[in-house]
């Protein structure tokens, strides 16, 4: 392994295959076809001709990508917000632009909730605005708008971390992180290789880390040598991290191997049958193509040759006749004659891609997409159930990312609140169907349920809108009691909630 900053350690390396494929596929057609040989490998005797017509034709259905979707939606019906009343004045400011870059924090849980669960792993880093030396006071960060911010490392991008137990607890006590800039260069630009690094000098009693020294940075940037070809990491910044720590907190869908920083992704049987399905459907529109087009066979006939001695494709169209003029010892003469192949393969080529498609939803806890034919009600609800019972757990680890990284940002900001995230995880309404709102209402008219849990059932299924609140509403139906002026006698009329 090179003993150089942006030297990959051996976690990443086990992960980084996986990793490669996910991001080829949810790049797309082109992507998988640009990859040839590493997805869509050469028959044996192709010709290199023959291969790269197959391989820029080839058809990509990208399903994986649309079951990664479908599944990163859930959670995010309703919008991921700060628990009423948990966080201070200054979080909720920074959570309408939790990363610098105008995105809110539902936003950004969105990206990260996403590409967790594509690569089984994400990060965040929560970072603030670099201050010149001469800025002491809080006075001066605010007046140079100093702040906490969130930064998303996609897996790939982080090439090495390391935790250890530190006071009983698990902390991240090394970090590489790449980081390509493209730069303007003259009317162009150049994209530059820098390695943000991450670390805690620890104290170490035999094999035990007893202690870890506070937090520092450093940034390097590969460079060529000065009358050389060859290039060398050159330092543009350094210094330590005012909290301490490294606040770099990992969001997992996956189970990591114990000791390791290694995770098997839950996605990963969905996306080799997705590579599989890709060469299945390549397959099929060559076969079709082939049958499409038959050869043309001429059976007793001398081919005619060029100037080379090379024989001459026979023409074929319309408005073209081709004679099978007759042996030269007198014999039988020759004829001409299509060959078709048969339609069969065809069909069984077919079929396989269906049922590849079919597991592949299957895998990717998508059921009710992928099956044919008739569900009973109970498949239906079990189906739903299964798949939700995976991203509930995925979406419960989300709000602990997401609330550690707030933790993480109240200690930038000295603030003393802790604040708690909201994200929907209440999936069992989905397997009910359209008789969920009758049945809410049907207990609301025989009075078992009381007006306020109704409204409350009501925005919890989305057929009331999510702005919806009892206060306001009770506000409204006040207004529409004709000749009502007292407050008292209008508060009376309304329906009773209990």
């Amino acid at each position: 392994m090179a003993n150089t900053p942006d030297a990959q350690s051996s976690d990443y390396q086990a992960m980084l295959p996986y990793w490669q494929m996910v991001e080829t596929m949810l790049d797309g057609a082109d992507a998988m076809r640009a990859a040839g040989e590493k997805y869509l490998p050469r028959f044996p005797n192709e010709t290199k001709e023959n291969y790269e017509y197959r391989r820029k034709n080839a058809k990509f259905t990208n399903i994986f990508r649309d079951l990664v979707e479908g599944l990163a939606s859930k959670p995010f019906a309703k919008q991921v917000d700060l628990v009423e009343g948990s966080a201070s004045e200054a979080i909720k400011n920074l959570a309408e632009d939790i990363d610098g870059a105008g995105n809110h924090l539902h936003v950004v849980a969105g990206d990260v909730f996403f590409n967790g669960i594509a690569n089984a792993i994400d990060w965040i880093l929560v970072d603030k605005t670099a201050l010149p030396p001469d800025a002491r006071s809080r006075q001066d960060e605010k007046n140079l708008g100093a702040r906490p911010y969130w930064v998303r490392i996609p897996a790939a991008r982080m090439l090495a971390v390391y935790s250890a137990v530190i006071g009983g607890k698990e902390e991240i006590v090394h970090a590489r992180i790449l980081e390509e800039v493209a730069v303007r260069d003259g009317y162009g630009e150049k994209t530059v290789k820098r390695i943000r690094v991450l670390d805690r000098e620890l104290t170490v009693l035999g094999e035990k880390v007893v202690a870890a020294a506070p937090a520092t940075f450093q940034v390097l940037e590969e460079r060529p040598k000065a009358n050389s070809q060859d290039k060398e990491w050159v330092s543009i910044d350094r210094g330590p991290i005012a909290i301490g720590i490294i606040a770099l907190v990992p969001f997992l869908t996956g189970r990591r191997k114990e000791g390791s920083w290694q995770v098997l992704p839950p996605m990963k049987d969905a996306a080799y049958l997705q590579v599989e399905h890709f060469q299945q459907e390549t397959n099929l529109k060559s076969a079709k193509e082939l049958t499409a087009f038959p050869m043309l066979a001429g059976n007793g006939i001398t081919p005619p040759v060029d100037e080379k001695g090379n024989p001459v494709m026979a023409p074929i169209g319309p408005s073209v006749v081709l004679y099978a003029p007759p042996n030269s010892d007198g014999g039988q003469h020759g004829e001409w004659k299509f060959i078709e192949p048969s339609a069969a393969s065809l069909k069984f080529l077919a079929e396989e891609v269906d049922k590849t498609e079919q597991q592949l939803r299957e895998l990717g806890r998508q059921p009710l997409t992928a099956q044919t034919g008739n569900l009973t009600v109970v498949t239906t609800a079990f189906a739903a159930h299964k798949g939700n019972s995976a991203v509930q757990a995925w979406a419960l680890n989300l709000k602990d990312c997401l609330e550690q990284a707030l933790a993480y940002t109240c200690l930038w900001l000295k603030d003393i609140s802790e604040p708690e995230v909201d994200v929907d995880t209440d999936f069992a309404v989905d397997g009910e169907g359209d008789k969920g709102p009758d049945y809410i209402l049907t207990l609301h008219e025989r009075g078992d349920l009381s007006t306020e849990t109704t409204w409350e059932e009501g925005k919890r299924r989305g057929f009331l809108a999510p702005e919806f609140t009892a206060d306001r509403e009770r506000e409204r139906q006040m207004k529409e009691i004709p000749g009502a002026d007292d407050v008292e006698l209008m508060a009376a009329a309304l329906p009773s909630a209990t």
